[in-house]
């Protein structure tokens, strides 16, 4: 026998039918896959009852089952806080009081009565008197109308009727004071020439006789006068 005519050794016959098994272990396995698939698609028909397509949950149920599951988000918790909101501050109008003020009824003055003179001393302060001229601490006066007696040591008249005339002939004769005819008794003359009459006078004395003795202490023209409502200003006093 020549070499190499010879039949095969057993490891060339494995050699040469090894593709051959291989084919049908493929073979074997394709069927059994289809087989596989077959059964499944048969358990979906009989489940679903009407369906004759081939059913895809396996394939469905198998991704799901081998997928990733998706990440569970846990929820941010809100943040807590035991601190409550400032409530707004709420600015309270400043209280402001209405002061009303007191009223004051003012003050009524009477006319002045010339029948009852209000001043009967020459230290008792005068009502509201017309003409007064305010001759510093000195008053004019309004003695009564009751029968009285005075001496006038001087007698100005309008325009010489000032403050610092009648106050002048005031300190030269102590104890003397001043009034207006026209503001005093109808015994007096109450005007000159429309002018009213200031006097200067001592007194009033309660008789002539002292109103008399007190021309001693005037001028040599001082004369006598009675302070009444019933003589008219054309009387005289006789002083012996």
């Amino acid at each position: 026998m020549q070499p190499g005519y010879g039949p095969p050794s057993a490891g060339e016959r494995w050699n040469v039918n090894m593709p051959a098994v291989i084919g049908v272990v493929f073979v074997f396995l394709v069927g059994v896959v289809v087989w596989v698939i077959a059964t499944s698609a048969d358990g979906d028909e009989v489940g679903s009852g009407t369906s004759s397509q081939p059913s895809t949950a396996a394939v469905t149920t198998t991704l799901a089952t081998t997928s990733t599951p998706a990440p569970t988000l846990s929820p941010t918790p809100l943040p807590t806080s035991t601190t409550a909101a400032p409530a707004p501050t709420t600015t309270s109008p400043a209280s402001t009081t209405t002061t009303t003020p007191a009223t004051t009824a003012p003050a009524t003055t009477a006319p002045a009565d010339t029948s009852a003179p209000a001043t009967t001393s020459p230290d008792s302060e005068p009502d509201a008197v017309t003409g007064d001229l305010d001759v510093p601490g000195r008053p004019m006066q309004r003695p009564p109308c009751d029968g009285g007696f005075i001496t006038i040591v001087g007698s100005p008249v309008g325009d010489q009727a000032t403050a610092v005339a009648v106050g002048a002939v005031l300190d030269q004769y102590p104890g003397t004071n001043y009034l207006r005819t026209d503001q005093t008794c109808p015994s007096l003359a109450p005007d000159a020439d429309g002018e009213p009459i200031y006097v200067i006078y001592f007194g009033p004395f309660a008789v002539a006789s002292d109103a008399c003795a007190a021309r001693a202490d005037g001028p040599d023209d001082a004369y006598a006068r009675t302070l009444s409502d019933e003589l008219g200003p054309d009387h005289s006093v006789t002083c012996t």
